[in-house]
């Protein structure tokens, strides 16, 4: 574990260097969160009665679609397609984000306009890619809900390999569907084709940030329920108005590690792409954490 986080915090280190050299990478994964955040923040206030107007929309629909079969299927196929229109959205923005990468590696001065117009070049794909990773997504779910029912702890884990077998093989999706302009399926196939060339059959870990994520998110998690606490306290005393800005300070530092740590995932994942295409590591990152960002099974 600690190597583990050794690693990812060397990995974040050196994405970090490119995101100084380029701060403005981190408007579009800044745009991704903020629509994320509010379509659930409108979601959680539509539920509260303090919010009138708002909330008794949200129980008229609720009367027009919930009262019968055919409604709630009708109420089913509006928000799965709200949910698909939202999705290829927030990976329309991440390719973007690849796109910028990529220019950044390449010694060139990334242009959001650029790679916005890069990703809206390949939306089909995207939309596809949309499509069958979110029918895997709720596949695995669903496996690994049997699992657990069935198993317990030991079909979470089982189920939690899946997962984690499915984000290795389509780790390099995103950069094939911005680059290489390949459909969904092809995509996949292909970041499979590269794991296998460049670091073999068998694979056993990959790029991703989770663990130092944790870390700083239950850094924020102490600091808004610290707050919380005190708002809640009936002793608090002189510390009482100290609570909401904890609550504050706790949301801001939590949306801004996920802003961040997002784009650093992307920058090392582009870099880790160009190693696998080309065979040279980007500059700007280390060739050791690049050529070992996978490994295989002990």
């Amino acid at each position: 574990m600690a190597g583990r986080l050794r690693r990812g915090w060397a990995m974040a280190r050196a994405s970090f260097a490119v995101l100084r050299r380029y701060p403005k990478l981190a408007i579009l994964p800044a745009i991704s969160g903020s629509i994320l955040l509010l379509v659930a923040g409108l979601i959680v206030v539509s539920l509260m009665p303090q919010f009138g107007r708002l909330h008794a929309a949200a129980g008229a629909i609720w009367e027009r679609f919930g009262s019968d079969g055919a409604g709630i299927v009708w109420l089913y196929v509006i928000a799965n397609a709200m949910a698909f229109v939202l999705t290829v959205v927030v990976l329309t923005l991440n390719a973007a984000l690849i796109h910028c990468a990529l220019r950044a590696h390449a010694g060139e001065a990334p242009s959001l306009r650029a790679g916005l117009a890069a990703a809206t070049a390949c939306l089909p794909q995207i939309a596809g890619w949309a499509i069958v990773s979110s029918t895997v997504g709720v596949a695995l779910y669903a496996i690994e809900n049997v699992l657990r029912n069935s198993l317990g702890i030991l079909g979470a884990l089982i189920g939690g390999l899946f997962e984690l077998g499915w984000s290795v093989v389509t780790y390099f999706v995103m950069p094939v569907l911005v680059v290489e302009r390949l459909g969904p399926i092809a995509a996949i196939r292909r970041s499979h084709a590269i794991l296998r060339e460049k670091w073999g059959e068998s694979l056993a870990g990959e790029t991703r940030f989770a663990l130092l994520g944790i870390l700083f998110f239950l850094q924020a998690l102490a600091l808004f329920f610290g707050g919380l606490a005190i708002s809640l306290s009936d002793g608090a005393g002189a510390i009482g108005g100290l609570g909401p800005v904890l609550i504050a300070l706790g949301v801001g530092y939590g949306i801004a590690t996920m802003v961040v740590l997002q784009t650093l995932g992307a920058i090392f994942q582009a870099g880790v792409y160009v190693y696998a295409g080309t065979g040279r590591v980007p500059p700007s990152l280390d060739p050791d954490l690049v050529a070992g960002a996978f490994r295989r099974k002990d």
